[in-house]
Parts: C-alpha cells; sequence; structure tokens
C-alpha cells in the first residue's frame, strides 16, 4: 500500500472527522455558522500536521448547500463533486512562485465561480513565493471580489510580510500528543507497539505517522542506527572514526538523528522509571536495559552532542567532521 493510497484512504472529510485541532474548528465552524467569513486564511504548522486537510475540509464546507451547523453534509451535489470543482483551485507556490503565475491567477479570480458560491484557492508552500510575487499576490488580497476566498499554506507565519499578516485570518495547526497519534494509527489496523514507536517519531505529526507506516527505507534506516548505537561503546577509536563514514549515506536523509534522539530519551527513561511500559521503543528493550546502566548524567550528555550535531548540521557545518565530533563523545563512559 503506498503512502498516498493510505493517506486518501484516512483522510478526514469533515471537521467532525478531524483529529484534535480543536480551537481551529471551533474558530471555522462558528465562522461558517455566523456567516462571518473572511476573504484570506492563513494555515500555519509543520509537514504533516494537518495543514491541508483542515484547508480543505474548510473549503469544502464553505460551499456546502447544508452547511448551517459549520459541519459539511457530504450529501449534496457541491460535497459529492468538491475534488473535480472547477471552483476549488488548488497551487503548489513551490513550482509556480513566480509574479507570472500571480498575476495569472489575479486574472483568474475575477472570473465568477462556475456553479459554487465561492471561487477557493488553496495555495500550499506560500514562503516558496519570490518577493516580486510575494508583492501581486499582495494587491489581489487588498481588493479581492466576493466570491474569491484564499486559503494559504507555510510552516511559519514568520514567512508572511506582515501587510499580508495584516489582511489575514491566521489559524495555528500543532502538533498532536503522541497518544492521539499512537490512538490514530491503532485504527488503521497497526500494532499497538508499531503504533507508539512511529508516533514518537512523528513528533504529533498524523500525516507523518502515516508517511512512516509505509516508508521501508525509515524502517531499515532505525534498525541500521539502533544496531551501530548499541555496538558503539564496545568500538575501539578507530572503528567509531570509519562509523562516520559509514553514515554519510544518511547525508540527505537527517531522521537518523531523530533515531538517535529517541534512543537516548528511552535510556534515560529505563535509568530513571526502570519500567518497560515507560519506554518508546519495547522492541528494543533488552539493548535500552543495558545501555542504561551508564550514569544519568552521562546519558544526558550524549543526547545533548546529538542534539548539538543536528543543531551544527543546520548551520551547514562539515557532515563528515560533525559526525566523528559527536561519535567520539558517544563513545564516552
Amino acid at each position: 500500500m503506498e503512502y498516498k493510497v493510505l493517506y486518501r484512504k484516512y483522510r478526514p472529510r469533515n471537521f467532525e472527522e478531524l483529529v484534535g485541532q480543536d480551537n481551529v474548528k471551533e474558530i471555522l465552524v462558528n465562522s461558517i455558522k455566523l456567516g462571518k467569513i473572511a476573504h484570506a486564511y492563513i494555515f500555519t504548522g509543520p509537514r504533516g500536521t494537518g495543514k491541508t486537510s483542515t484547508a480543505k475540509i474548510f473549503a469544502k464546507t464553505l460551499n456546502c448547500l447544508n452547511n448551517s451547523s459549520g459541519i459539511s453534509c457530504d450529501e449534496c451535489e457541491m460535497c459529492k463533486t468538491y475534488n473535480e470543482s472547477a471552483d476549488i483551485i488548488e497551487i503548489d507556490a513551490a513550482s509556480n512562485n513566480g509574479v507570472e503565475e500571480i498575476r495569472t491567477l489575479r486574472d483568474s479570480v475575477k472570473i465568477a465561480p462556475y456553479n459554487s458560491k465561492y471561487k477557493i484557492y488553496i495555495i500550499d508552500e506560500v514562503h516558496m513565493l519570490t518577493k516580486e510575487a510575494f508583492n501581486a499576490l499582495l494587491k489581489t488580497l487588498e481588493e479581492p471580489p466576493a466570491h474569491a476566498m484564499f486559503l494559504l499554506l507555510a510552516e511559519r507565519a514568520e514567512a508572511f510580510l506582515p501587510t499580508i499578516l495584516s489582511r489575514v485570518v491566521t489559524m495555528k495547526i500543532r502538533p498532536l500528543p503522541e497518544e492521539t497519534v499512537a490512538e490514530y494509527l491503532m485504527q488503521t489496523g497497526l500494532s499497538e507497539e508499531e503504533s507508539h514507536i512511529l508516533a514518537a517519531y512523528a513528533q504529533g505529526r498524523i500525516g507523518q505517522a502515516l508517511e512512516l507506516v509505509e516508508d521501508e527505507a525509515f524502517r531499515e534506516m532505525r534498525q541500521d542506527i539502533l544496531g551501530k548505537l548499541e555496538a558503539l561503546p564496545s568500538m575501539q577509536e578507530g572503528e567509531a572514526y570509519l562509523l562516520a563514514k559509514e553514515l554519510e549515506v544518511y547525508k540527505n536523509d537527517l531522521r537518523f538523528l531523530d533515531i538517535m534522539e529517541l534512543w537516548y530519551r528511552d535510556l534515560l527513561t529505563a535509568k530513571s522509571l526502570r519500567e518497560e511500559r515507560y519506554l518508546i521503543q519495547k522492541d528494543k528493550k533488552d539493548a535500552i536495559f543495558r545501555g542504561a546502566k551508564e550514569p544519568a548524567e552521562t546519558l544526558a550528555k550524549k543526547a545533548g552532542a546529538v542534539r548539538t550535531a543536528r543543531m551544527r548540521l543546520a548551520q551547514n557545518a562539515n557532515f563528515r567532521l560533525t559526525l566523528e565530533v559527536m561519535l567520539m563523545d558517544l563513545k564516552e563512559n
């Protein structure tokens, strides 16, 4: 089963099916019920938290013929044909980020909806627009026709010009508690143990969690990294340096640092609480309890070494050198 198929299968159809985001749902549902609709909204939040799902549900509900409750009926003609509607225009700003594309959009906005109440533009990755394109978009947002609505998606509100933020309503889509994501994954048929493991790696992002369910490359990476971490304490110094070279295969996929961080989180948990039920990676419980024999202060320093490596790599530090320093810190007793 491909991720896209899985995600489509479990994508929420309406606000009642949307997991979490209660504050956002309440605001959007009430705005529809009261007829107090803004002409533009920004949905911000990390990748995989549900920005796109929330925006699409909102767009669908706005054009629903029976939306007096603020919830789409999912039965009227507008709801049934939502995915094929000519009045819902989805744009990926990452690949359509120039001023000419936005000028084309401005011309399109003037045309009335085909058969819906609103003509809705869902623009993802808005932060990828060029400065000139942002300015062109601003002109569109200043005086939009009554039938036009814009739902803008980005990871951070700081990516927008203050002049744009002053003209829109901002909705913050936040990561969910790990337990909520784990319960959601169990509904897809995943085991309780694996659901909790993937929920921890997804860091509260349901979309990311669903992606991990079918990500064989991640599963192989996890087994590889955890095996290396378990063997690291008994390695000679020269072997540890060679390990940094081996890890270069993950240079373009820094999720290996997530795996390392969660490993040391579990070691600290095992050290302080001494009970399996508190571990995230229960499938590695034996190795975790063996590794937890080190002093808590030492384990905390090692967890800090992984975080420091992540920070340095984010600042474009040399990959090999950064990993060599980190691995030497992780090897120390």
